[in-house]
């Protein structure tokens, strides 16, 4: 699967996003402007869809927590929302749950970014 940077929703309230493939230094070099285009330079609580992502590098770790830093200093949040057993497991291992939540319901999601 090609990588794929969907907008799902951007307004005054939040930014929900979602990712689609591999999050690899290929992945990452096709979206990563984009991305901290609709995330950080928004400055809106944000909402990342990883639930479609297919594998997860480093690199691509690294594009979600200089995103949520960013964010972050601005006094906005960002939560990760259904990765899947792979991706969750990979975030873990590198301790990223300790800076961005993840959550596996939308609801839950919502309720972290409050």
């Amino acid at each position: 699967m090609a990588m794929r940077f969907v907008i799902i929703r951007a307004d005054d309230a939040i930014t929900h996003v979602a990712i689609l493939g591999r999050l690899d230094i290929h992945g990452v070099q096709t979206i990563q402007d984009q991305f901290v285009i609709q995330t950080t330079v928004r400055r809106k609580a944000t909402l990342v869809d990883v639930s479609q992502v297919t594998f997860i590098a480093s690199l691509g770790m690294g594009m979600l927590v200089n995103a949520a830093k960013g964010l972050q200093r601005q006094g906005a949040k960002m939560v990760l929302l259904g990765p899947s057993t792979l991706v969750r497991h990979a975030l873990e291992s590198a301790g990223i749950h300790q800076v961005i939540p993840i959550a596996n319901e939308e609801s839950a999601a919502l309720e972290l970014l409050r």
